[in-house]
């Protein structure tokens, strides 16, 4: 599976990879994920990290866990 290319919609979808994310990352699940869902995991985020939302190397751990799937 590849975490860049993955719509936000089916991140959120796959039940896996949506437990991977809001364990590493719980104040992403606050957001209004629907606004996202055509866009790409990585352009998100891509934007997460650069607004500090999200710390980079968390991040990265996210990527590196949902790539593993």
């Amino acid at each position: 599976m590849n975490f860049r290319s993955l719509t936000v919609k089916e991140a959120f979808d796959n039940p896996a990879v949506k437990k991977i994310i809001l364990d590493n990352a719980p104040n992403l699940g606050k957001y209004p994920i629907k606004l996202f869902n055509k866009k790409t995991c990585g352009e998100i985020f891509d934007l997460v990290v650069s607004k500090k939302i999200v710390p980079e190397d968390v991040a990265k751990k996210i990527e590196a866990a949902v790539n593993a799937l």
